[in-house]
């Protein structure tokens, strides 16, 4: 979490991928899974919506309908090992979720933040209110049960988030291609280009913008150092080889992919551990 996308949230309506809670959840000494299976049905059903992004519970966070909900704070936290645990040893496959407790104007609140991921999730064996081989969906600002249809379209998303895996890892060997091509300097020898069109397609289909935001930031800032790059090496290629134009761009670009390179760097190892966490 971060200060900006909070405000941002803040100014949202409850939804697929969002939900506001004035109070902690009862769970520290509590032993009743009766009572703790408001918070378990909330994480399965935002962990099975259909959203285009992640999912967050804001703890602590009064909801004000069409304005700006009300930040009020809590003076108790969610453990987060206790909650993995109690949470995903009653799943029948591990769930990807976290609990932070967030400082923000003078107060703390509790951030439930629930990833996208494969579908769908559901209990092994029932735990207090809740049954066993129930897929429990968030639709619009409540809690509902999936319907069979809905369970098997799940199935082709998670085809389709498979397939989607396959070219984030092409989208990840393009950056290891450039540091790999671009560390030998040989810019001045051939007109070189280093950007595909990998990254575009990806961000209009919609994958770019399913990624954690650090992630999304960080390919950003180097496709854009790329293409910039790319651009130099075209203008200097362009003016006719051994001109002083053409030096001068060559020289810069020499410059740039040098001093960009730890944006590249950081892109790609966030990509490859992206891709190593949800493979």
């Amino acid at each position: 979490m971060n200060d900006p996308l909070l405000a941002s949230l803040l100014l949202e309506d409850e939804g697929t991928s969002l939900d506001f809670k004035r109070d902690q959840y009862p769970f520290v000494g509590v032993n009743d899974d009766d009572v703790k299976s408001e918070l378990l049905k909330d994480i399965l059903a935002f962990a099975n919506s259909w959203r285009r992004s992640d999912a967050y519970i804001l703890i602590g966070v009064e909801e004000v309908s069409g304005g700006r909900s009300n930040v009020v704070g809590v003076s108790t936290h969610l453990p987060d090992a206790s909650l993995q645990q109690f949470i995903n040893t009653k799943l029948q496959r591990p769930l990807i979720f976290s609990y932070e407790a967030y400082a923000y104007e003078k107060v703390q609140i509790g951030v439930i933040h629930i990833p996208i991921q494969d579908r769908p999730f559901y209990l092994k064996k029932g735990s207090g209110r809740l049954n066993a081989n129930v897929v429990y969906i968030r639709r619009s600002s409540s809690t509902d049960i999936a319907s069979p249809d809905e369970i098997a379209k799940m199935g082709i998303a998670t085809q389709e988030s498979v397939n989607n895996h396959v070219e984030l890892e092409a989208l990840a060997e393009e950056l290891h291609h450039f540091l790999e091509t671009s560390a030998n300097m040989k810019i001045y020898e051939e007109h070189v280009s280093f950007v595909s069109d990998q990254y575009q397609r990806l961000y209009d289909k919609g994958v770019i913008v399913r990624l954690d935001e650090d992630i999304r930031r960080s390919l950003r800032d180097a496709f854009r150092e790329i293409r910039l790059l790319d651009q130099q090496i075209s203008v200097a290629w362009h003016s006719g080889q051994g001109s002083n134009v053409w030096a001068m761009n060559l020289n810069a670009a020499r410059t740039r992919i040098s001093e960009g390179r730890s944006k590249i760097v950081a892109a790609h190892d966030s990509l490859m551990k992206y891709l190593a966490t949800f493979g």
